[in-house]
């Protein structure tokens, strides 16, 4: 499966100074990533279109200038949040024999990862922050990010997982 990264700032990014594949943490090629390549033009439009597919329609885009509209937060999670209480329905019905692992049971596993997931979708779009020279996770930049500026797209690297 492949996704990407965008790197996003809050002052444009000239083509030369744009992330590269290169530049990701070690972490995201040991626990993420096999391999991740830097996209070219026509790869760079799909992806950004992509990205703003998955952002619902709550931004606009004018060339590399991203406003996303702060009210993201208010709807972007709802499908989520409901498999999230599901999931954690489920675990508080956990018995200590499962807990501990006096009693195996594939589904606390299953539950945990699925719990993990509606949280935070590890193997989705990526966020890298050249300010601060972070990787996160869609999921986290939206909770985390300040939507009362613009917000300029950088580099885009295609990965694969």
């Amino acid at each position: 499966m492949h996704s990407n990264i965008f790197e996003l700032t809050y002052a444009p990014v000239p083509a030369s100074k744009r992330v590269k594949a290169g530049n990701l943490p070690d972490w995201f090629y040991e626990q993420i990533c096999d391999y991740a390549e830097n996209t070219d033009l026509v790869q760079r439009q799909d992806a950004i279109s992509q990205f703003c597919r998955a952002l619902r329609g709550l931004c606009a885009l004018d060339g590399d200038k991203l406003t996303v509209f702060p009210q993201i937060r208010e709807t972007y999670f709802r499908k989520n949040f409901g498999c999230f209480i599901t999931a954690a329905k489920t675990l508080v019905q956990t018995d200590y024999e499962t807990f501990s692992g006096c009693r195996t049971d594939q589904t606390l596993s299953l539950v945990l990862d699925k719990l993990n997931n509606c949280y935070e979708d590890k193997r989705d779009i990526y966020i890298y922050l050249s300010k601060t020279d972070e990787l996160m996770t869609l999921d986290c930049w939206l909770r985390t990010a300040d939507f009362s500026k613009p917000l300029y797209i950088g580099g885009t690297i295609n990965y694969h997982y």
